[in-house]
Formats: C-alpha cells, structure tokens, sequence
C-alpha cells in the first residue's frame, strides 16, 4: 500500500506543451471585420483545443521505493484555451491565452503488483501563456517565420489529484502538494500559401520545468522534459481573410495535436 501511495503522491500534477500556430499568422491574417485591407494594426480572438498524448519529463531525484522515471506509462494532457492578439504591420504578432488544463495519467504496471495502479485524472486548473510571432522573410506567398512562447501555472492548493486506493476508494492526505509549471519555447518555420490553404513546417526547442512541492511520503521533486528538440507541422484555412481554421501536430518534445479557430477584428 505505501508503495501505491509513493508512486501516486510523485506524479507530476499537471503539465502542458506550448502551442505554436501557424508561425506566418500575422501575414496571411490580412483583413479584420472591422478593418480595411492591410491596415497597421489589427486584433484576434479566438478558441484554442489542445490533447497531448504523451508528455515526457524525467528526474534525477532516486527513491527506494519506486523509479520515479518509470512510473507512468503516459501523460495524457486536454487544455481548453481563449486566444486574443494584436498584430502590427502584418509582420509582429503579440498573443496570449488564457484557460484551463487537464491532465489524466495511465498508470504502469509493476511486475510485483500487475493490479496496483490504475488511471487517474485532475480537475482542469487555471493556465496562461504569453508571446509573439514575427514574419522575417517573405518570397511571394512563402515565409519564413519565428515564435515565442512562455506558459505557466501559477502555484495553487487546488491542483492536485483524487487519488484511489486499490480498492478504488479516496485517500485524503491532510497536506496535499503544491506546485509550481513553467515553460518556455522558441520555433521556427516555413509556411506557404496556395489560395485558401497555408501549410507550414517547422522546429522547435522546449524548456519546460516542474516543480512539486513536499508531501506526507515525499520530499519536493524537480522534474523537467526529457527531449528538448521538437518539429510540428500543421495547415491554416482562410476564410476571406478574416477567419481561420488550424489543426497541429507535434512530435519528439511531446506528442500532440491542436485545432483552433481564430477570427480578425
């Protein structure tokens, strides 16, 4: 039983992969409702979907009892975001999102205990980001774009799991742990408009960290991601230029895919 605890009080309680957009949004985003063709400044407002499959993150912190690299099987992460910016000159692009994370996590077997873990899920939690896209190259309809993100969850009581005995009963801790998600995130890409479509293509690198606090069983953990380097791609529709469809994929860093839709005011 202290072993079911152990491996379920070190899970890290919430994570999120940063999304990236079509990194040529501030030009083929080039009429507003209430704007006029290629004006100086415009602004968006949007909804952003976002399900990460797997989300890795080790640490080099031991523990008797369990390896705490080999835990859990995946990270399983569905955010919910409102989206809003402001883009100048159709070439810089300020942004950020506000929302919530949820995050469900598959438990791995242990060959001494094959029925000792099962899955478990978090509430969705407040999580915010903030950034900017900058268009530095265009040839005709192709640019060649960069972007940067920083995300993070504040610190809060409130985020922490329900956790299940093997009886599939609750077990209340007292003390419950806090903690504490921050993430930066730098990419770059190509993207390429064919009349309403513009795919895109790119690179990134993540710095994420995660920092859970002290609990009954354990000490504060350190966890960060495992692969830094990532690559995405993904394809905008354009409807008249003032609204966008987008879905994403993402690979290495983490595994996710993200559809959004955003409207130019």
């Amino acid at each position: 039983m202290t072993r079911t605890i152990v491996a379920l009080l070190l899970s890290p309680l919430l994570a999120f992969g940063a999304y990236v957009g079509n990194p040529a949004s501030p030009s083929i985003m080039n009429t507003g409702f209430f704007s006029l063709h290629n004006p100086l400044i415009k602004g968006t407002t949007g909804y952003i979907a976002d399900y990460i499959s797997d989300k890795h993150y080790e640490t080099s912190k031991k523990n008797p009892d369990i390896d705490l690299n080999d835990t859990f099987r995946d990270y399983i992460i569905h955010s919910q975001l409102a989206s809003f910016s402001v883009i100048l000159l159709e070439r810089l692009e300020l942004f950020g999102t506000v929302g919530g994370s949820k995050q469900r996590i598959k438990g791995r077997e242990q060959p001494d205990d094959p029925h000792i873990l099962v899955d478990f899920q978090s509430s969705y939690q407040f999580s915010w980001s903030a950034g900017a896209k900058a268009v530095l190259i265009q040839w005709g309809q192709t640019y060649f774009s960069c972007d940067f993100t920083y995300f993070a969850i504040p610190e809060s009581p409130h985020a922490y799991f329900k956790f299940l005995n093997r009886l599939n009963l609750p077990i209340d801790f007292t003390k419950k742990q806090e903690l504490a998600l921050n993430e930066w995130q730098v990419s770059a890409g190509f993207s390429s408009r064919i009349f309403f479509l513009t795919p895109y293509v790119g690179g990134m690198y993540l710095h994420s960290r995660l920092h859970v606090g002290s609990g009954p069983e354990t000490g504060p953990i350190e966890y960060k991601n495992r692969f830094t380097w990532g690559y995405f791609y993904g394809i905008t529709a354009s409807l008249s230029g003032r609204f966008h469809l987008n879905f994403e994929q993402r690979f290495r860093s983490e595994n996710a895919y993200t559809f959004s839709t955003v409207a130019v005011f």
